[in-house]
């Protein structure tokens, strides 16, 4: 709640240092923006938030935005977005007694691609004929339609220095992420956005958390993803 808060504080300033700007004018009431680029995604793991490693998607889409009063705004859209989770897990245990070290290594990746569709309330301002700012905060609720998971486990026996063994801990697997007992298809969260507008060119830099706990296997796991997309205004 502070982020959110202090999101819509920095609006307001940033509306009221703006009002004497000549260039402060509502160029047009309904703007739509195509938008494409990566995502990073990064969940957050109750109890469990380690081993993570940065999981690289893309989030492709459009946005409609309309005016509601001078330069507030409402936004919303449609995306397809590729989230999930990547853990590489090395783990090492050292026995004195026979002077041997045990080592294993874990890789899971989970792969989760979503329709999304956001509702923000948000501040856009013309700071000279072409260049604008904007800045978005709301909710979004998405569903899952694809996805893999997959995996694989070894452990590795080293004495001396020297590799003596290494045995499949988990055969190697892959299956749908959205199987039963795996993941819910349903998500929501929160998010913001921050925009710069050049002409027709748009940039924005956003940040989703989602509320729901998306895991059906007991494990309590929810979307945490910063994107970066370009943009096409219309």
């Amino acid at each position: 709640m502070k982020t959110v808060s202090g999101i819509f504080l920095f609006v307001g300033l940033l509306g009221l240092a703006s009002s004497t700007a000549n260039a402060q004018t509502i160029r047009k009431r309904f703007t739509s923006d195509l938008l494409f680029g990566f995502n990073l995604a990064s969940m957050d793991i109750k109890g469990a938030n380690m081993y993570k490693e940065p999981k690289v998607g893309f989030a492709i889409g459009a946005n409609i935005n309309y005016k509601i009063l001078h330069n507030i705004q409402l936004q919303s859209g449609l995306y397809v977005t590729k989230r999930g989770l990547r853990q590489h897990i090395e783990r090492s245990r050292y026995d004195s007694g026979v002077d041997v070290e045990y080592y294993g290594d874990t890789l899971r990746n989970t792969a989760a691609d979503y329709l999304q569709v956001p509702l923000c309330l948000g501040y856009e301002v013309y700071l000279s004929k072409k260049v604008a700012v904007n800045l978005n905060a709301g909710g979004y609720v998405a569903y899952g339609f694809k996805g893999k998971n997959r995996g694989e486990a070894y452990a590795t026996t080293i004495k001396n220095g020297v590799e003596q063994s290494t045995a499949i801990t988990i055969p190697s697997y892959e299956e749908e992420t959205f199987a039963l007992k795996k993941w819910n298809r349903l998500d929501y969260g929160v998010l913001g956005r921050f925009g710069l507008i050049y002409d027709i060119y748009t940039v924005n830099v956003t940040y989703e958390y989602g509320l729901y706990n998306v895991a059906d296997d007991g494990r309590d796991l929810r979307n945490r993803t910063v994107s970066v997309t370009l943009g096409f205004r219309f």
